[in-house]
């Protein structure tokens, strides 16, 4: 086994030994490797070894587990494989598959399960699936609001009426769930209700209340901002001669107004704040008409105006005056308080509801860990309890990976289990949290980071960087490292990207051309309807990649090869509307792509058809879904079709008309309905009618694999466009169906309400996956989706797409820190207008938001190993859009936080990077801003700016004729002259039930996993019985004779001689039969057979056999009555009735409930099954047969058949 050169801060990560560690990983630091061999260290530690089940490794997802236990078992075999006889390294491996290598809710819910019984838990609960848990969060939310709008609570009904919109309630409720889900994260939910409850409680002036202190901050950085773009004017004015006596004064009095109102901003109250925002508007420039240098000039005036701009924005954050802001904040608090107590309420339904059906969400995992390791102190907060003691005796080590992505339950668990936080081991990047939709709080890892001193194994508590990248050539490396020390700072995101962050390149890789990092921006105005921006930047990506594809050569395990498709890779924020563009334009431009979407399953074409087609066979008098069918490949339909149908009767029900188009036969069809479209309505109304029956008795996933098979919808599907993918979804569809199955549901009816309800509260489903692992494709990812992946060649795509500030638009924000915040209405003229609170939120949320997308900008440089691409398409002025940029642009390497915050996108932070890059002297000139000040660079940026391609077709490979090679063309020849010897069998089932023989065979239509209750026990809704329930319905023949036949399988034949309907009862109280069966079956027909000679024979037979099975070969060429090729059987199963002995011989009976008139009616029906029963049970018994017997019930006697010997 060789030994892998670790980095010195590798070493130490592995090696360290006391107290808490954190790291703080770079990507591609290789810190899976690191935490894999510390694991390995701590058990081979010469002194203190450690078992690895003593210690607690939590991952951030299940297949990281799996790869990390994986990854330990390959180390543990080869140091077993280098030291045979290390016994403890054996123990190691046995001990490993029981290790605590899991999630964290893989955790919690094995501590749950240990302990059920201290949490009032069902030792039998599951872990509800997301689509179950959201329909019964809506049944519970739906019970909490009726029980609140009946409470007559008046503040209530106002705050309801203030977060709907339109005529329902929808938005309010939504509101419910967001409050529900965010305090979710934290450890006390109800604690964190409280004490944001008490924040609006407080007097004092809004400048010093939470949101009062942040807005105040915003406005001091907004006014250094707006001074440094007024030094840069005032420095460029002074330089000027021709300018310097216009322009001087007026922005040298603007900056000292800026300094003046920073100074009371920081020292002054509310009011008198917004006194000293009005005074210091700078006043305009003065005009200059004639000018040498117009190009400063125009500078200069930009600047200002920019400044001008940011300033004259601060006095909408006042909001109103103090008096006004304190009634805001009374009155958000007052709300605040019904809105909580709402939630709680919420939660009480919502948890009672999961009690019930024994299962838990995620979110209840942890904090039933949580409840089982902390219990309340009695000076107040917290503490562990005795099993949290035991727990951290249990653990040596607690190591989590991911930590960044962790949320203040999460870690409130691990510091539970720890030994007083002595014990952790931490390992993770902030810059690349990017999971806050999911609550996470890169907060937490900032705060220990700031926290702990770097590593010198002496104190108690210590942090490690690991900022070696094994992964990327170094221009990759220094085209993030150029950004990112420009974008990332603590006032932007928390962190400075310093010399502690930067990547330092250290991957081998040989010197290859065409590896500089790329920055194509696609121009171009809007053309054609259908060439939206998206097509055109695919299609210069896609020149690009063809281009790549030619001449780039990728390092593969050290060794140089051609690039494929594979090994490019297309990211964007958002798939949503964009990736299906992408992949269609990549594809006609002749790259094959493919992309995997993560939500918009019930709206595929394929999907969506189907669902209409069951919502139609549960309820056929819905018309749309009815209409949908009718459209569906299904059955093809056309709209001309549809309005031939309506015309027959515009006011009847849809589905009532096209029964009546499919009765319109001969002079019954009305003059110009087309004949044939009369037979597709009959033909339609079969198949439904059919699949209606089968509804009945099938669970929806047997049904739908019935509608795929006998409608042809997986043909058709694969003969689409995206064949593939959309048979795949019609399959996963049907999986789905399965699962709903087997949580107990069953039934058509239970699944298409299931679909309606996910459908109504939004919850998508992700479409399947169709391309595996290794297929030579372009894959087009959200960046979210590519976290952890690496690609030789990265392209960042859409890079002018606009954030997303949904978030801050609604009514009510949500905040960790700052709590609640929410607009008023006057409710007689029914104006909104925002309050403190809100403001303060809004502004503290838009931080959060901007930070993460920074972040989110990061893990997509950092994917890239050989190539990196960034991709945007502008159809603006970029001349007038890098000239803005350039303004904002000061002196010092980062730009301010405020410029990094006010970003309207992922592009405009690459521009203004790229605006100082040295090789951006192109974009510097479209800029005016020559003069710009440089930032060193180690590596040239490839920086294009170019049209879109125009759109056309792949270009088809031109074919070359050459003549045919004669012997592969004679081979060719005999292959496709080759004849299958066993050509007639083609057709010839393999198996066959020996009742599916007679002349008119048994077809087994309902083959159901359940026979319903129903089809024993028919109930009459319109007539009542003598005790005043529903009346029974008489049984069908066929249905009696089953009765008949199941009474001669059970009955005790010398009881029922005596006393056949004493026999019956016993038989109808073990529940051998119905009730109702037992009153069908005929005594005098059981009377007559018990009193006949073929009972006498029975009765005399040593050996008498009832329902004998068999199963055996039988020569296909006698049961076809054709020629077969070769000695081919068939397999042939069978149950006789009765098979008693005589004479040493087999008389083989056969019980018919058949009306007939004559017994060559039956002889003629049930020759070949007797005769098959008559070759296998001589084969099966082992004896002669000497009689074939049908005794019919209806004839009261038996009958013989004569069969071949």
């Amino acid at each position: 086994m060789a030994e892998r050169n670790w980095t010195t801060e590798q070493r130490q990560c592995i090696e360290a030994r006391s107290g808490t560690l954190l790291v703080s990983a770079a990507a591609g630091s290789g810190k899976t490797s690191v935490l894999v061999e510390r694991i390995i260290g701590r058990i081979t530690d010469p002194e203190h070894p450690v078992d690895v089940d003593r210690m607690l490794v939590v991952t951030f997802t299940r297949p990281a587990a799996a790869e990390m236990k994986q990854r330990l078992s390959t180390a543990l075999s080869e140091r077993i494989a280098a030291d045979p006889d290390d016994f403890r390294l054996q123990r190691q491996q046995m001990l490993l598959p029981g290790a605590s290598i899991s999630t964290i809710h893989g955790f919690c819910s094995a501590l749950l399960r240990e302990n059920f019984h201290l949490l009032d838990l069902s030792p039998q609960f599951r872990v509800a699936e997301e689509a179950e848990t959201a329909l019964l969060r809506e049944e519970a939310l739906r019970e909490t609001l009726e029980e609140r709008y009946t409470e007559g609570n008046a503040d209530f009904t106002a705050l309801a009426d203030l977060l709907s919109r339109g005529k329902d309630d929808s938005a309010f409720a939504d509101t419910v769930l967001r409050l529900y889900t965010f305090i979710q994260s934290h450890p006390f939910p109800n604690q964190w209700l409280e004490e944001k409850a008490a924040m609006y409680d407080s007097g004092s002036d809004p400048a010093d209340t939470v949101w009062g202190r942040l807005i105040r901050e915003h406005m001091a950085d907004t006014l250094q901002y707006a001074k440094q773009l007024l030094q840069t004017a005032r420095q460029l004015a002074g330089n000027s001669d021709a300018l310097r006596e216009k322009y001087l004064n007026t922005i040298t009095a603007n900056l000292q107004r800026m300094e003046q109102a920073q100074l009371d901003i920081q020292s002054k109250g509310w009011d008198a704040i917004g006194e000293a925002l009005a005074l210091c508007r700078p006043e305009a420039l003065p005009r200059v008409y004639k000018c040498p240098d117009p190009a400063v000039k125009d500078r200069i005036q930009g600047l200002c105006k920019k400044a001008a701009d940011a300033v004259g924005k601060l006095p909408d954050l006042l909001c109103f005056g103090a008096d006004q802001c304190r009634d805001d904040i009374a009155f958000t608090g007052r709300y605040a308080a019904e809105l909580f107590a709402t939630v709680r309420l919420f939660t009480q339904k919502f948890d009672a509801k999961k009690k019930q059906r024994r299962m838990v969400d995620f979110n209840d995992l942890e904090h039933g860990a949580l409840r089982l390791l902390l219990e309340p102190a009695e000076t107040g907060g917290w503490q562990r309890t005795a099993l949290a003691a035991e727990l951290s005796e249990r653990f040596e080590e607690i190591l989590v990976d991911e930590y960044q992505d962790t949320n203040a339950a999460q870690d409130a668990l691990f510091s539970a289990v720890s030994r007083d936080e002595q014990n952790l081991f931490f390992v993770g990047d902030v810059k690349q949290s990017i999971y806050g939709f999911r609550q996470a709080m890169p907060e937490l890892f900032i705060r220990r980071r700031d926290a702990y001193p770097p590593y010198d194994g002496k104190e108690p508590r210590a942090s490690i960087a690991l900022y070696n990248n094994f992964r990327s050539r170094p221009q990759v490396t220094d085209a993030v490292n150029f950004v990112f020390r420009q974008l990332m700072t603590r006032e932007a995101c928390g962190i400075d990207y310093d010399k502690r962050e930067e990547l330092v390149p250290s991957a081998s890789y040989a010197e290859t051309a065409g590896c500089e990092t790329e920055l194509l921006i696609v121009s171009g105005s809007a053309g054609a309807d259908d060439d939206s921006a998206d097509k055109r930047e695919a299609r210069a990506i896609a020149e690009r990649i063809l281009d790549m594809h030619r001449h780039l050569e990728i390092t593969d395990h050290g060794e140089k090869r051609p690039a494929r498709f594979s090994d490019f890779c297309i990211l964007m924020r958002s798939l949503s509307t964009h990736a299906a563009a992408f992949v269609d334009e990549l594809k006609r431009c002749g790259v094959p792509a493919w992309t995997s979407s993560s939500g918009g399953f019930f709206q595929t074409p394929e999907v969506s058809s189907v669902i209409a087609l069951l919502r139609f066979i549960d309820n056929p008098l819905q018309e749309i879904p009815l209409a949908a069918s009718l459209f569906s490949p299904a059955f093809g339909f056309t709209p001309d079709d549809l309005a031939r149908i309506r015309m027959l009767d515009r006011r009847a029900p849809l589905f009532t008309v096209v029964r009546r188009a499919a009765m319109a036969r001969g002079s019954r069809r009305p003059d110009g309905f087309p004949a044939d479209l009369q037979e597709r309505c009959a033909a339609f109304l079969r198949k439904i009618d059919r699949f209606r029956t089968l509804s009945a008795v099938l669970p929806a996933d047997k049904l739908l694999h019935r509608l795929y098979e006998e409608c042809g919808l997986l043909a058709v599907a694969g003969a689409q466009k995206h064949g593939a993918q959309r048979v795949a979804n019609l399959r996963l569809l049907q999986d789905y169906a399965r699962g709903f199955e087997q949580n107990g549901f069953r039934g058509l009816t239970a699944f298409v309400r299931y679909l309606t309800r996910l459908e109504q509260q939004q919850v998508d489903l992700s479409p399947a996956a169709t391309v595996s692992e290794h297929a030579d494709v372009v894959r087009v990812m959200t960046i979210h989706r590519s976290k952890g992946l690496e690609f030789p060649v990265v392209f960042v795509a859409r890079l002018s797409g606009r954030f997303n500030t949904d978030s801050t638009k609604n009514a009510l924000l949500i905040h960790p820190e700052l709590g609640v915040g929410m607009e008023r209405r006057d409710m007689k003229t029914l104006r909104k207008w925002n309050t403190l609170p809100r403001q303060g939120v809004a502004l503290a949320i838009r931080r959060s938001e901007r930070a993460e997308e920074l972040r989110v900008l990061y893990v997509a440089m950092t994917r890239a190993k050989e190539k990196l691409c960034l991709s945007m398409y502008r159809d603006d002025d970029l001349g007038k859009s890098l000239s803005s940029l350039a303004a904002t642009l000061g002196t010092a390497e980062a730009l301010s936080a405020h410029a990094v915050h006010e970003a309207s996108s992922l592009g405009t932070w690459i521009l203004s990077a790229a605006l100082r890059h040295p090789s951006g002297a192109m974009l510097r000139s479209l800029a005016g801003a020559e003069d710009l000040p440089l930032l060193p660079a180690e590596y040239p940026w490839d920086i294009r700016i170019a049209r879109a391609p125009e759109s056309v077709e792949a270009e088809e490979e031109q074919q070359t004729s050459a003549p045919p090679d004669p012997v592969l063309l004679e081979q060719l020849r005999q292959r496709t002259a080759y004849v299958y010897p066993y050509l007639s069998l083609a057709a010839v089932p393999t198996k066959l039930a020996a009742s599916e023989l007679s002349e008119q065979g048994v077809s087994r239509e309902f083959v159901a996993a359940q026979r319903p209750a129903f089809f024993h026990t028919k109930q009459n809704a319109d007539a009542e019985d003598a005790d005043g329930g529903p009346a029974l319905l008489p049984l069908t023949p066929s249905e009696r004779g089953t009765a008949l036949h199941t009474f001669m399988q059970f009955a005790r034949y010398r009881e029922a001689a005596e006393n056949p309907a004493a026999e019956i009862e016993r038989l109808v109280s073990l529940r051998f039969l119905t009730p109702q069966q037992g009153d069908c079956i005929p005594l005098p027909k059981l009377r007559r057979f018990f009193a006949g000679p073929l009972y006498r024979r029975m009765q005399a037979s040593p050996c008498v056999l009832r329902e004998q099975h068999f199963t055996i070969p039988y020569p296909a060429s006698a049961l076809l009555r054709q020629e077969v090729s070769g000695e081919e059987n068939l397999v042939i199963q069978g149950i006789a009735d009765c098979v008693f002995e005589e004479d040493g011989r087999l008389v083989i009976v056969d019980y018919k409930t058949d009306r007939v008139k004559t017994p060559e009616e039956l002889v003629e029906r049930y020759r070949e099954q007797l005769n098959i029963y008559a070759y296998a049970l001589r084969q099966t018994l082992e004896k002669p047969v000497a009689e074939c017997l049908l005794y019919s019930f209806a004839l009261g006697r038996e009958i013989p058949v004569d069969f071949s010997e």
